[in-house]
């Protein structure tokens, strides 16, 4: 068992707005592209995945990282998208993975925080 206090990973939680581009939330098909790039870009390791298509539009995704996770809720009616990264990567930056996100949904307007666990 693990001391309290010691820090094992970054939680990072991302309320993304304003997505200009709907086909990057509606259809799965169309933005696991998206997805696989940010993946890649942040360096994450995926070990599983899986993701539902909710009719008739949004859909949930999951990566099963090395490092934890990441996962994605798309709400294309308001134009935005939930994210949610658990990463125990001790080099891990959330400040830069937000910007990457922003980047490939190309919206500044997003909210995060992060909790170190």
């Amino acid at each position: 068992m693990m001391a309290s206090g010691n820090i094992v990973g970054t939680h990072v939680l991302v309320n993304v707005y304003d997505v200009p581009h709907a086909e990057l939330l509606t259809h799965l098909e169309s933005g696991r592209s998206t997805l696989d790039s940010i993946v890649r870009e942040l360096q994450f390791h995926v070990v599983a995945q899986a993701g539902h298509q909710f009719s008739p539009m949004g859909y949930s995704y999951a990566y099963v990282l090395s490092e934890s996770h990441f996962t994605i809720h798309t709400y294309p009616e308001y134009q935005s998208c939930y994210i949610d990264m658990f990463c125990c990567n001790p080099a891990f930056d959330p400040v830069h993975a937000v910007q990457v996100i922003q980047q490939k949904f190309h919206t500044q307007n997003t909210r995060y925080q992060v909790i170190h666990r």
